[in-house]
């Protein structure tokens, strides 16, 4: 971690370069801006990420870090650590490539989350059509919001409301393991909580459980949820569904309901750097 480096925002991506650039544009837009952003890529075809991250680079007021693995399958776990190894700040705060964080996003993360706190976060669904009117003016002024019905945000306090039902009940000793849930696409932890627990379990391969997992870990070692669903709104931009039957019948979901687990996953962290990896950083144009 070098000085000076306070927050460090990570986004998952994968072989889409004009949805990540959306997002590294909706970043300029934070009350408070990030220290640096880590490009957390699964194995795009490192040419095409690379050349739209070199041309951001001069644009952003923030150094930019490509942190590409080849693509041997949905590795979102391994990507993950990946950038948490190679980050630099004290505060990790994470999105997805399809995930447009609302200007007030970073700051309310920064201010809320404490030490011993995990913050969980959701997202705004945005329907098909107003996916198709999204123009960078909404992202460039800062009116996200403005894409949303009223009963979609309507649905979000009724989110926030059953999250800080079920964090009442952790207080109380009776929430589920890894209940309130946190979302990957949408959280925030300082380093040391994820040091603690080794980040990602990075036996997780495939769609889903990673990030059920790594909740109940750190709850498991005394970390508290915060809970920032309507707080720290972000705009999800539609994709085809996954099958459900591709996460029923996948390795992951036997994985994740072993009756015994360790505190602190046996594959993470710890097992960097890997030498298959491949760091490449912009400084931005601060």
């Amino acid at each position: 971690m070098s000085a000076g480096i306070a927050i460090s925002v990570i986004i998952t991506t994968y072989r889409d370069p004009d949805s990540l650039g959306l997002v590294i544009r909706a970043l300029k837009q934070q009350q408070r801006l990030p220290d640096e952003v880590l490009i957390a890529d699964d194995g795009s075809p490192p040419d095409e990420t690379q050349a739209m991250l070199q041309a951001t680079a001069a644009t952003v007021p923030f150094p930019l870090t490509h942190v590409w693995q080849p693509d041997a399958g949905f590795r979102a776990a391994r990507s993950r650590n990946n950038a948490i190894f190679h980050s630099r700040g004290r505060f990790l705060v994470f999105l997805d490539q399809d995930s447009l964080p609302h200007p007030c996003w970073l700051a309310t993360h920064h201010q809320a989350v404490s030490a011993l706190q995990v913050g969980l976060g959701h997202v705004l669904d945005l329907s098909n059509d107003a996916a198709n009117r999204l123009e960078t003016a909404a992202i460039d002024n800062g009116t996200l919001a403005s894409l949303h019905t009223p009963e979609t945000w309507r649905r979000l306090q009724g989110l926030h409301r059953k999250f800080l039902f079920y964090a009442v009940l952790r207080r109380l000793g009776l929430a589920p393991a890894h209940k309130p849930k946190l979302r990957s696409c949408n959280f925030s932890v300082h380093r040391s909580a994820l040091d603690a627990v080794n980040g990602f379990d990075e036996r997780y391969q495939g769609w889903g459980q990673e990030d059920d997992d790594l909740g109940r870990r750190l709850y498991r070692v005394g970390i508290r949820p915060v809970i920032l669903v309507a707080r720290a709104p972000v705009s999800h931009r539609p994709h085809l569904p996954r099958r459900a039957e591709a996460w029923r019948n996948g390795p992951n979901l036997p994985l994740y309901r072993q009756r015994w687990y360790a505190n602190r996953c046996e594959l993470g962290l710890d097992r960097h750097p890997h030498a298959d990896v491949k760091i490449t950083r912009w400084s931005g144009s601060r």
